[in-house]
């Protein structure tokens, strides 16, 4: 049977997995930072029974869940080395009594068993996303700056400023990538700041920050640790990492005047005019979900393609299937991923009649800025084994990667017109690139 202190280890270390907040941040924002450590208690753990601790654990998953729930958490996770500190967390509260607060129902610190230190932080927390579904573990590495041998402090200045000047290598790891999330800690002693970068490799971050002058002089020094988070929740914003991809050899799928390459029903609910392919009417209402499909399967592909939605009444609502099948029953349905149209939708990535929910998606606000609603929009899908990548309007919305080996990464390419509204799915120069396996 498992000792109760390794089941502890395990369990803390997938129990701060799922926590992120949906939210867009300024450039920089007070917080609090919380270190969660090992408590006085924590050697004593395994005199509490198994069944005892399996709850403990749950009801300290379920308070962090309550965090979130609440808008109270940023994000946490704990770190891979089982040293003294075992995870964080970031709240979004301002004052230690709050602190205080969120933490008052969990078990773990009640006990003993983990101890809280928080203090108050200015970081900058654009990088943080809602993480990635369904729910997987990725590494990253964080990093703890402190007052080294030779420590002399700065002229006085904004909080936002401290990280930067002390360390002048943080920005050229900002703009490359790197470095995700950077913040002064307030009133913590021998600890300056933090840092979150998105490499796992933390030998290649360390000889990175072993070159800056402030650590080669021993002002300061840097304590890196491995950092679990839920992919997804740090994404790299940088420009070069988010920009469509350069394409070439690219073939057509559409002739712009016939249904040649294509198979659906062609009879009623799609037709070709001027150049496009149209489903859907806007004097009826669409009886049910209807795809237009390509008679070829595809796997790893750059498709490209301008869609409008235009409608009256009812549900609003189309996509364009990737990786798809038709179904048996009924035949005018598809099953695989969608890279959705429609209010609420756009730009998100669907999993239509197979697991029925959204996979990912943009955040609201981005959309209000790059969507361009009953005009002409750009979507480019890019699918690559297991990452598949949306981008509308050449902004990234998605960046997916699906862990289910059972998920077929093959099959058909379809449009849909959604059922239930008296609504028209447009299509028009539509062009793929195969990409290699």
């Amino acid at each position: 049977m498992r000792s109760t202190t390794r089941l502890f280890t395990l369990g803390y270390g997938l129990l701060l997995l799922f926590l992120t907040v949906s939210a867009s941040h300024a450039e920089t924002q007070n917080l609090y930072w919380v270190f969660l450590t090992k408590g006085a208690n924590r050697s004593q753990s395994v005199k509490i029974p198994e069944a005892t601790l399996e709850k403990m654990q749950s009801d300290h998953v379920g308070n962090l869940g309550r965090l979130y729930e609440k808008g109270l958490a940023f994000t946490a996770g704990p770190l891979g080395d089982n040293g003294f500190i075992r995870g964080i967390v970031i709240l979004n509260v301002t004052t230690p009594e709050a602190v205080k607060e969120c933490f008052l129902p969990d078990p773990f610190v009640q006990n003993g068993i983990l101890d809280v230190q928080s203090f108050p932080c200015t970081a900058n927390m654009e990088a943080i996303h809602k993480p990635d579904m369904p729910f997987r573990m990725i590494q990253h590495t964080f990093g703890v700056v402190m007052k080294g041998e030779h420590w002399k402090p700065l002229p006085k200045s904004s909080d936002a400023d401290v990280m930067p000047r002390l360390l002048h290598s943080l920005k050229s790891l900002k703009r490359s990538g790197d470095l995700a999330v950077s913040g002064t800690l307030g009133d913590a002693g021998e600890r300056l700041g933090v840092l979150l970068f998105r490499s796992s490799d933390i030998a290649q971050v360390q000889a990175k920050l072993t070159k800056d002058p402030a650590v080669q002089s021993g002002r300061i020094r840097v304590e890196l640790h491995p950092q679990f988070f839920v992919a997804g929740v740090m994404r790299d914003t940088s420009r070069q990492a988010t920009a469509p991809p350069k394409s070439k050899n690219r073939v057509s799928l559409f002739d712009g005047k016939t249904f040649e390459g294509w198979s659906g029903d062609t009879n009623k609910t799609w037709r070709v005019e001027a150049g496009t392919l149209i489903g859907g009417s806007l004097n009826e209402k669409v009886p049910h979900n209807d795809f237009l499909t390509t008679v070829k399967e595809y796997k790893n592909f750059d498709l490209r393609l301008k869609v409008k939605l235009i409608g009256k009444e009812g549900f609003l609502n189309g996509g364009v299937q990737i990786r798809s099948q038709r179904l048996q029953n009924p035949t005018y349905e598809m099953s695989g991923f969608q890279a959705d149209m429609g209010e609420g939708y756009w730009g998100s990535l669907y999993d239509e009649s197979r697991r029925n929910h959204t996979l990912a998606q943009p955040e609201p606000e981005l959309l209000t800025q790059i969507l361009r609603p009953n005009r002409w929009n750009d979507y480019l899908i890019r699918c690559e084994g297991k990452r598949l990548r949306l981008w509308l309007n050449g902004v990234l919305t998605v960046d997916y990667t699906e862990n289910d080996p059972k998920i077929p990464l093959k099959g058909y390419i379809g449009l849909q017109i959604h059922g239930g509204g008296k609504s028209e799915a447009q299509y028009k120069s539509i062009t793929i690139e195969e990409l290699p396996d």
